[in-house]
């Protein structure tokens, strides 16, 4: 089966950018590494994020993109399935919501004003070092020229980055201001939310969209997480290894970009091969979501917990997750609102599942629910994309 959608895109996602791009701070939620913000035509207000590429197969070239039905369709709408029918009234799925896009420009405009401040301060240090080059003592002399030629590079390259900066500006507020330049695609399918479903009694809330790839752009690379510039790579990498005597191995991508191979497995969900710093078995996990960045957390097991989905008492309230823990008391939060919808792997790349929500006694989240992946991908098989797969071709 071909693709029938087609829509005009002004400007493609960007590719990724290197440690040392002067764009490498902002550019994320413009690039199209696993982590990308999302919202819809209906709600522009609310926000979630995209988890995985989906290939649908078969004699299909359709590349599909999944989230929670909750992201796509609001909890006023009438909980039954949907179901895509070509009409003007579609449900389009667009790159990041309305405050998204408002923290994207206020944080090129931070990174901008960051740099004029430095360069305001170096150009004064540099006045003292001529001064100190007028000098009649020779080691000084010398270690003030040395300063000032180190400073001037210093002043050369905040230019360059604020030259960049200034272009990538203008760039967003031209090509993705308006939300019609930010269509991503289109809702295919959503079965209504449904807790405890079947024997394993895990949780239904998932919806497809088809992805305009042309508006992906040179820069999409597949199923990969963006692990940003949030945490540096050290860092990162140390809580990977909470114990000296860990005996899996993790590498910070040269690029960034950690690459999902296979998926978490029920029984390794349920017996993790992992540990965390009290000796404790568990999976060190990841994601990026699109309120929270990249965090680092660690999974313990499947068990049954309460959701509010439903005001109605009557309807079963009860389903079984994956539930997440913080990485330890003293780190921040793995999920806020607005995560939901990204998809949580192990270091190794291993897929676990997809982030429906939190709980925690304040603003701040105790734990996080997600609906394991390798259970997730059957349903989407079973209900519509029977050939449905993750090697997606970039």
């Amino acid at each position: 089966m071909s693709s029938l959608f087609s829509r005009i895109t002004r400007s493609p996602t960007s590719t990724p950018v290197g440690d040392l791009d002067p764009l490498v701070d902002v550019v994320g939620p413009l690039t199209p590494g696993l982590g990308l913000g999302i919202s819809t035509k209906a709600r522009l207000g609310a926000q979630g994020t995209m988890a995985v590429y989906i290939a649908e197969g078969g004699d299909s070239d359709r590349l599909l993109g999944l989230t929670c039905r909750h992201v796509l369709i609001s909890s006023k709408d009438t909980n039954v399935d949907y179901v895509y029918h070509p009409s003007p009234s579609a449900r389009d799925v667009f790159l990041l919501g309305k405050r998204a896009f408002g923290n994207l420009v206020d944080s090129i405009k931070v990174r901008i004003g960051r740099h004029g401040i430095a360069m305001e301060r170096w150009r004064s240090q540099i006045a003292g070092f001529e001064r100190r080059e007028q000098g009649t003592d020779a080691t000084d002399v010398a270690k003030a020229r040395t300063d000032r030629v180190v400073t001037q590079g210093l002043v050369d390259n905040a230019e360059a980055a604020m030259d960049a900066l200034g272009e990538l500006l203008n760039q967003v507020n031209q090509d993705w201001s308006q939300p019609n330049n930010r269509v991503l695609g289109h809702v295919l399918r959503s079965p209504a939310i449904t807790l405890g479903v079947g024997p394993h009694r895990f949780t239904e809330d998932y919806g497809i969209f088809q992805v305009n790839r042309d508006k992906l752009g040179e820069g999409f690379q597949g199923n990969k997480i963006d692990l940003g510039m949030k945490l540096d790579a050290d860092e990162f990498t140390l809580k990977c290894y909470p114990h000296a005597d860990a005996d899996w191995k993790f590498r910070f991508p040269d690029d960034r970009l950690l690459p999902l191979i296979g998926t978490i497995s029920d029984d390794l969900m349920r017996h993790p091969d992992m540990w965390n710093l009290d000796g404790e078995l568990c999976l060190l996990v990841v994601k990026n979501g699109n309120a929270t960045g990249t965090t680092i957390g660690r999974a313990n097991g499947v068990f049954s917990i309460v959701r509010d989905y439903f005001n109605d008492p009557s309807v079963n309230q009860t389903s079984m997750e994956w539930g997440i823990i913080n990485y330890d008391s003293k780190s921040e939060v793995f999920s806020k609102p607005g995560d939901s919808g990204s998809i949580i792997a192990d270091i190794r790349g291993r897929i676990g599942g997809m982030l429906t929500g939190n709980s925690g006694k304040t603003g701040s989240s105790d734990m996080t629910y997600a609906t394991p992946f390798w259970w997730l991908l059957e349903r989407i098989q079973a209900n519509g994309f029977p050939n449905a797969h993750l090697n997606v071709v970039a």
